[in-house]
């Protein structure tokens, strides 16, 4: 009988949400016979776990256990989100809060440091961008979703946890143990060496176009002759952010990024609306731990004008949308429903943006951005003078 009552109910809502869309009756039907089978097979398993699992289960443990895996399924940043996890999403946008200052995703299955945020306690310990969280605090991060080991990562300034981390051309599992401290992100970072601008972006927060801004006005009222725009280890933010960010270097009507969904009726043009802030040439560090909004500047600004150079290594290559959808219960569906495009209709998901010049850090130590010892800044400055003499 409650096999019955739930597997009416479930039907009901699949029927109604076919009826409601634009698919052709018989189609629809169809749909509905085929997806109403599976749900059969999901019902009776439920069933058989609380009937003869060793111990009695919470049918909310259950279902939500269901939701985690049929996102997981899906690709690396569509999630179910219990209402805690929802909680630490939450978090992720504001520029204060207490941890061990890294972005993290999952990638091929395994989360996967995007990049460490400068002057963390992750950044400090030599973390790198690529590198593999295996273990956290001694317990295997398979099967975990982001935001479980995000929430795994968080915790009280001065409290520690254990990583393991396998790293590129590294045999063994490292292990490092971090001292979780407050993370505060600042979000820009400015100097001016021999007439030319250097300006590192380090996320894209909500005030970050109107501190862009600031700094260019400083730079143009003092006759700086070209910027270096540093996006290295710059996770990305927000995509409004971005957008504002580029409309600040691009002409009127430039097509800055297009987003495109499922249906070919959903898709987005953004372009830019105000007159270029800064019109002189632009040479940009980028590495792979250069994601998401970070992407979609250097995408606009490299494929609108001709006096951009991009130095470093190839970008992270996240250019996919989620959506986050609350439920009744304060729980969320973080989903995927579009792709990013450049003005050159690059999609960046999975492939990242080449640099027009390849260099490579040491990898053995931890550099300070624009220091004597940073290779990739120090071509910067030579491609400007190049950009400059040409």
């Amino acid at each position: 009988m409650k096999k019955k009552i739930i597997f009416g109910i479930i039907s009901f809502i699949i029927f109604s949400f076919i009826l409601g869309s634009d698919v052709s009756v018989s189609e629809g039907r169809k749909n509905e016979e085929k997806l109403c089978r599976q749900l059969d097979i999901f019902i009776d398993a439920i069933e058989i776990v609380k009937k003869h699992y060793v111990k009695p289960i919470d049918d909310k443990k259950l279902i939500y256990g269901a939701l985690k895996g049929m996102l997981f399924s899906l690709d690396p940043y569509s999630a179910f989100l219990e209402p805690e996890l929802r909680k630490e999403l939450e978090i992720e946008t504001k520029g204060e809060f207490e941890g061990v200052g890294m972005e993290i995703t999952l990638k091929d299955g395994i989360i996967t440091v995007v990049s460490p945020i400068e002057n963390t306690p992750a950044w400090r310990a030599g973390i790198k961008p690529g590198d593999k969280i295996i273990e956290i605090d001694g317990k295997p991060t398979k099967g975990m979703t982001t935001f479980e080991a995000a929430k795994k990562l968080r915790g009280k300034k001065g409290t520690k946890v254990t990583i393991g981390i396998m790293r590129k051309n590294v045999s063994k599992l490292i292990k490092i143990t971090l001292t979780r401290d407050v993370i505060k992100i600042k979000s820009v970072k400015k100097k001016v060496i021999n007439g030319i601008g250097y300006l590192r972006i380090r996320e894209f927060q909500e005030k970050t176009p109107d501190e862009v801004a600031k700094v260019l006005k400083e730079f143009n009222s003092k006759d700086v002759k070209g910027l270096i725009l540093d996006l290295r280890n710059n996770p990305g933010g927000l995509l409004s952010s971005a957008i504002e960010v580029a409309d600040l270097f691009l002409p009127p009507d430039k097509l800055i990024v297009y987003t495109k969904g499922r249906k070919p009726e959903q898709i987005s043009y953004f372009y830019g609306r105000k007159k270029a802030l800064w019109k002189k040439p632009v040479v940009i560090l980028a590495n792979k731990g250069s994601a998401s909004a970070s992407e979609i500047v250097i995408g606009a600004l490299k494929d609108n004008l001709k006096d951009v150079k991009l130095v470093g290594t190839k970008t992270f290559g996240k250019g996919s949308v989620q959506n986050v959808i609350r439920l009744k219960d304060g729980s969320a569906i973080k989903l995927t429903i579009a792709y990013y495009y450049t003005p050159k209709h690059l999609c960046i998901e999975g492939k990242g943006i080449k640099p027009d010049v390849e260099v490579k850090l040491p990898e053995e130590k931890v550099i300070i951005p624009a220091s004597n010892e940073d290779v990739q800044f120090k071509k910067a400055l030579e491609e400007m003078k190049k950009l400059l003499n040409s």
